[in-house]
């Protein structure tokens, strides 16, 4: 009997944190820079700016009071780097990722790629019983802007989210059109 137990209430256990990834998706406009983002429709959005940063967060779990999250992404925008830190975007970003190699089991990572305002990197860790991919940008042509965006779950779940994540790492940060005007 006390097994019987046992193995329902790992199973119901089971069944509360086995969700499937996220098939329907929407547009999430990101304030006040007129981005956007593929969410999964059931998923919680929240901003969360100050002074020269901008905070995105979306996540299968509500966080919108600050609590934690299991699985969602978040993005990071930085203005003003060098007034703030003394170091360039591009410096900023080199030191976290530096710092990142020094803390964490890295999984894998990326060379440089040019995306037009941005250069881009990426470094995909495990950290303790997370499973984090970061995707990090820094303003071309003398843009004082970082970017930091984290795409994390356990290291349980990542299978099943990774390809949300890869979905909603094409996200535009800031609509262009906007600031034409």
């Amino acid at each position: 009997m006390k097994s019987l137990l046992t193995a329902l209430i790992f199973a119901l256990a089971t069944q509360a944190f086995a969700q499937p990834a996220p098939t329907d998706f929407v547009t999430q406009f990101l304030e006040p820079t007129g981005g956007t983002i593929a969410r999964p429709k059931d998923w919680f959005y929240a901003e969360g700016h100050r002074g020269q940063v901008y905070m995105w967060t979306l996540s299968r779990e509500n966080s919108a009071n600050g609590q934690p999250y299991t699985t969602g992404v978040r993005i990071q925008t930085f203005v003003g780097v060098k007034a703030n830190t003394g170091n360039s975007a591009r410096q900023f970003i080199l030191d976290f990722v530096g710092a990142k190699r020094r803390e964490a089991k890295i999984v894998r990572s990326c060379d440089e790629t040019d995306q037009g305002l941005f250069t881009r990197i990426c470094l995909e860790t495990e950290e303790g019983p997370h499973h984090i991919l970061y995707s990090l940008f820094w303003g071309t042509s003398g843009m004082d802007i970082a970017v930091v965006s984290i795409a994390g779950t356990t290291k349980e779940l990542w299978r099943t989210y990774e390809p949300t994540f890869e979905r909603m790492g094409t996200f535009e940060l800031i609509d262009m059109k906007r600031f034409e005007k």
